[in-house]
């Protein structure tokens, strides 16, 4: 199974007509999802928790541990039960996609903006759980997105943000990322600590029209 990422078509590319909103969308593992504008004002944003991801994903890698602790070191076996855990993972998946959806459809002619690191593809199963929940779950949440961003017609672009992980949205100064905080280092800036997935949200909605 895997999460390859629907590529973006023509008719995701929007016309130059209207004056859209673009709203970003940072996909991650603490916070499963951040939809934001480019304000970024409070109330404008939407923050879905992946505590419970996390709980049923512990789960996964506890089964998985039991049966290489008795050598069952079968991938058959290891996919299979991935498959059952996915199964229990993917509404909640795309769920939050769906919300994700849904608040950009509150602003008037929204676009959505992905980031393009989440389009290549990845494994749902990362072999002995190595990797964890970054090895898929952010490609899966992004693919998840684009799906229901189709289905109700949203267009969606995709930008790059790479090279400004760790930068503050409101004044470009590099800052330390603290816990699912970002602290910017600039004294003056109107920003001091704000959510790492919401800083990228916004970074990315900027980044719509270019």
């Amino acid at each position: 199974m895997s999460t390859d990422e629907p590529r973006q078509t023509a008719a995701d590319t929007p016309a130059d007509t209207d004056d859209p909103t673009y709203v970003g969308v940072s996909v991650g593992v603490e916070h499963l999802i951040v939809a934001a504008p480019a304000d970024g004002r409070v109330g404008t944003q939407l923050v879905i928790e992946g505590d419970h991801l996390h709980e049923r994903h512990a789960i996964l890698v506890e089964a998985t541990n039991a049966m290489q602790a008795r050598r069952f070191d079968d991938p058959t076996g290891e996919a299979q039960l991935f498959e059952a855990m996915w199964h229990h993972l993917r509404p909640q998946v795309y769920d939050a996609a769906t919300r994700a959806v849904r608040h950009a459809q509150r602003f008037e002619t929204p676009r959505l903006v992905v980031d393009e690191r989440h389009t290549r593809e990845a494994t749902l199963w990362e072999r002995r759980t190595e990797s964890g929940l970054r090895a898929w779950l952010p490609a899966a949440l992004q693919r998840a997105v684009v799906e229901k961003a189709r289905e109700a017609e949203v267009p969606v672009v995709c930008r790059a943000v790479a090279d400004a992980r760790g930068v503050c949205h409101e004044c470009g100064t590099r800052g330390r990322v603290d816990d699912r905080e970002l602290v910017c280092s600039r004294e003056d800036c109107p920003v001091r600590r704000v959510a790492h997935g919401l800083s990228d949200a916004v970074r990315l909605a900027r980044r719509g029209r270019r």
